[in-house]
Formats: C-alpha cells, sequence, structure tokens
C-alpha cells in the first residue's frame, strides 16, 4: 500500500533538518494490564486519556492504570485505583488532572484524577456534582488554549433523557460550574464530544441506546471568554436512517470530524461519518450524507483514533476475534475510504462467532487471555511518536499498541530564502497528492495550533513547490507538510 506522510523543517539561512518516516500500519505488542482485580473484577476500558508530551496515557476501567508510553511497549507506572466505569473523557496537563463525567437519574457528577508528576501514582482528587441535571450522554471537553491555566475551562454536556440538554461551563482552576447553555427543544441526548480550541467551537454527536435509535446528529457549540455562557450554533443531521453513534475523533489540522457506529448486529456493516466542521458559525455538514458503509460482518465499532499528519483514521471492533483496527484515509474533501484492517493477535481457544460477546478471561497464571487481543473499548493516539493505543475489555485488562501507517517519504529539494525574503522550498511525493503546509514560530505547539499557509499540488506531476511570501516577517519559522 502507498501512502503519505508529513515532513517538518526548521527554516534558516543555514538550511533546514528533515523528519521522515515510512511503513504500513502494523500491530506492536500488548501490555497486561497486572494485578487482575476481582473484587470488582477488571472490566470495560471505555475510556483513556493521553498526555503525549510527558508521555504517559491512562486508562480507565473499573480501575485506573496510568503507563509511560516512551518505550517499546507501554509500561504500568505507580498504583491502579479504583474508580468505576467512564465512557468518556478530558485531560488537562497544564492543571495535572484528568476528568471524567457520569450521569446518574437526574444529577450529573464530575470526578476529577490527578495524573501524578512523574512516575507518581494517580489519586482522586474530589468531584462536582453539577448544578444542572443529567439523566444520559455526558460527555467533556476542555479548553485549555489560554497559555495561563487559570483560564482554562471545561464544556460539559448533559442529556436531558427528553427535556432540552444543556452544556455547562466549568472552570477549572477553581472546579466550579458557572454558566450554562440550554439546546432547543428536542435535542436531548448527546455525548461523543470533540473539541477545536484554536477555531473555538466544541461538537458533541447524539448518544442513543440500542433500543432507540434516532437519526445521528451533531450540535455545534461556540466557546466563550471567561464565564460567558456557551453559545448553541445549531445542529446537523448526518443522515436520515436512525443509527447508534458510538465513538468520535476530530481532525482540526483540515476541519472534519469522524464518527462511527455500533449497532448491535452480527452482520449488518457499520457506518463511518465524516463531517466537515464548518468555518467560523456555519454548521458541520456530513460528507456524504449518510455515511461510509464499512464491508458485511464489520460490526460493532466501539473506538477510534485519528492520525490527521498522515491522513488517516483508525477503528476499533469490539466483538471480533482476533480484534481488529480498520484504516481509513481522511481522503481531503471527499469521503473516507476504507483501506484495510490490521489484524490484532488471535487466542488459543475456539472462539465465539465474530458479533457475540463472551468474557475473555485467563484462567492461567501465565496471564494469556483465551481469545486474544479483542473488544478495543477505548484508544487515544500519541503524535508526538505517532502510535496509537487501544484498551481492551478484559480480564486482566490489556492495551494494544498499534503503530499507525507513515508513509512514503518526501524528498525534499531546493529549500532557499528567495531575494525578496521569502521562503521557498520543493518536494516530490504521490502524483496527484494535495497537501497544507503549515507554520509556527514555537514547534513545541501541536499540530492544531499552527498556521494554515494554504495548499500545494504537484505541477509538473510529483513535483510540489510552495513559497512562503509571509517569511520576511519572521527570523524563523518551522514548516509542517501534511496530506490535504
Amino acid at each position: 500500500m502507498r501512502t503519505r506522510c508529513s515532513i517538518v523543517f526548521l527554516a534558516l539561512a543555514a538550511g533546514f533538518a528533515p523528519v521522515m518516516q515510512a511503513g504500513n500500519p502494523q500491530r506492536i505488542g500488548h501490555t497486561t494490564l497486572v494485578p487482575r482485580h476481582t473484587s470488582p473484577d477488571d472490566k470495560g476500558m471505555y475510556a483513556a486519556v493521553i498526555d503525549p508530551t510527558n508521555g504517559y496515557a491512562y486508562f480507565f476501567g473499573n480501575y485506573l492504570t496510568k503507563l509511560d508510553i516512551t518505550g517499546h511497549l507501554p509500561v504500568q507506572v505507580g498504583t491502579n485505583i479504583l474508580t468505576g466505569q467512564f465512557t468518556e473523557g478530558a485531560i488537562d496537563p497544564a492543571l495535572g488532572y484528568a476528568y471524567m463525567p457520569k450521569a446518574s437519574p437526574g444529577q450529573g457528577t464530575i470526578y476529577r484524577f490527578a495524573l501524578g508528576a512523574g512516575t507518581n501514582s494517580v489519586s482522586a482528587a474530589g468531584s462536582l456534582t453539577l448544578v444542572e441535571p443529567a439523566w444520559l450522554g455526558m460527555s467533556i471537553v476542555i479548553d485549555s488554549s489560554d497559555p495561563n491555566p487559570l483560564n482554562h475551562y471545561a464544556y460539559v454536556m448533559c442529556g436531558g433523557n427528553g427535556s432540552a440538554a444543556r452544556v455547562v461551563k466549568v472552570q477549572l482552576s477553581s472546579f466550579t460550574e458557572v454558566s450554562s447553555v440550554t439546546l432547543n427543544p428536542g435535542e436531548s441526548n448527546f455525548a461523543w464530544g470533540q473539541i477545536d480550541p484554536k477555531n473555538g467551537y466544541a461538537y458533541f454527536a447524539s448518544y442513543v441506546l440500542y433500543t432507540a435509535p434516532a437519526i445521528p446528529q451533531v450540535v455545534k457549540i461556540k466557546l466563550t471568554p471567561g464565564t460567558n455562557a456557551p453559545i448553541r450554533i445549531g445542529t446537523t443531521n448526518l443522515g436520515a436512517t436512525p443509527l447508534p453513534l458510538w465513538t468520535s475523533s476530530i481532525d482540526t489540522v483540515h476541519g472534519y470530524a469522524y464518527y462511527a457506529t455500533d449497532n448491535g448486529t452480527t452482520n449488518v456493516p457499520e457506518t463511518i461519518f465524516k463531517v466537515k466542521l464548518g468555518d467560523g458559525d456555519s454548521l458541520p455538514s456530513p460528507v456524504p450524507f449518510g455515511g461510509v458503509l464499512l464491508h458485511t460482518n464489520e460490526v460493532q465499532i466501539i473506538s477510534q483514533v485519528a492520525d490527521p499528519a498522515n491522513g488517516f483514521v483508525y477503528f476499533g471492533d469490539d466483538n471480533t476475534y482476533p480484534g481488529r483496527v480498520y484504516q481509513f484515509a481522511m481522503n481531503g474533501t471527499n469521503p473516507p475510504v476504507e483501506l484495510g484492517y490490521v489484524p490484532l493477535q488471535s487466542g488459543a481457544e475456539t472462539p465465539p462467532p465474530d458479533g457475540y460477546t463472551t468474557n475473555n478471561v485467563t484462567t492461567n497464571s501465565d496471564g494469556i487471555l483465551p481469545f486474544g487481543e479483542c473488544m478495543l473499548r477505548s484508544g487515544v493516539f500519541d503524535p508526538v511518536r505517532g502510535c496509537a493505543y487501544f484498551g481492551q475489555d478484559s480480564r486482566p485488562n490489556q492495551v494494544v499498541k498499534v503503530q499507525p501507517a507513515q508513509v512514503d517519504p518526501f524528498t525534499l529539494t531546493s529549500p532557499q530564502m528567495l531575494n525578496n525574503g521569502a521562503f521557498q522550498f520543493a518536494f516530490t511525493n504521490i502524483t496527484g497528492a494535495t497537501f497544507t503546509v503549515l507554520t509556527t514560530t514555537n514547534l513545541s505547539l501541536p499540530s492544531s495550533h499552527w498556521t494554515s499557509l494554504g495548499t500545494v499540488t504537484d505541477n509538473p506531476p510529483g513535483q510540489f513547490q510552495f513559497i512562503d511570501s509571509q517569511a520576511t516577517n519572521s527570523g524563523k519559522r518551522f514548516y509542517r507538510v501534511v496530506p490535504f
């Protein structure tokens, strides 16, 4: 399979330093989380958050586990703590906390967990019961774009159980509820939160149970300064068929979000929705309307991660034996395209038919699970090291590491400062490809905070050239070229 990769270099009068990688997606291995807990038993792993800068991931089952992800395989650090299960969460490394929301009838609570400096253990750090009631589909996103952590805020979706849902704004430094906005009548149950802090918006998708699927929707919420209430922009239908959305990811570099279904069947293929976020206050729009189907028997998608720098999004399934991680090309402004899947490690015992749930419980002291790596119920992506991690519902729990595709290397040619002060560079890659050129003066910023300079296409075929006329105003600039 031929694919494309990103390149990062520093433009100076003295030259540049390219960083390039190549290869196909592959399974690296797994880490078994020990000890196995039995009171209560290990379970779920529905939620995970990641701090890529410091090199740690946090997986929530019945117990919270902290993993050092800087080596070949994740390594447990500190002591596990009993937390109970969550379906979503968010992290603010600057403040040093992870936040997990949970709804009970008529009440919404955010649980806070201290990350622990370095290899120190995680610990419970209090909870906040919201004034606004919550019934179903609680979700949380965090705007940590302000360099001052005192100005970080969470936006919490509180499902309405038939009445209009509310988005509550929480000041994280004081851990207090400061304002809220009520959605329109009929906009009741939402979850699967994603945030685009650079452009100032959050997105939540419809949350429905298997027994009552509804038309899938996405609601767009405008972030606001200080304690001002968030603003509802509006909702968009993703299709005309009732379907249960079950997972989400976001590509803020190119301006899209991705959603996947888990329809609970054993043979009806799932649907992938690609949604253009929309510029400014314009509403999101699906690409295409109604989504893209996976193949027959590709079912129960329950986790996903996005890799915008290389142009792919990956989906983990629930009840395939062994588990699978499906790869889709983001495909620019077009619908996503399924490229195949990475099969994970099988187990020693004969598995049940695909699509049927069974407890994946070891009965041996060696910790080998009978049905292998399956039930991939949470996922996080590490953009620093270019790897994905999927949390597995098993007893004991496992975390599977996957190396996403990082493809055809660039050949960089003719980087130079022009007489007028502009910076010009050229490179070679796949014929017919389109790339976005990003720039920043601070290499430590995530790519979502870099500035887009525009797109570049090949002319002649396979040959690309770009001129940054704005370079005249900067002593140094970093550039990143990513697939569009």
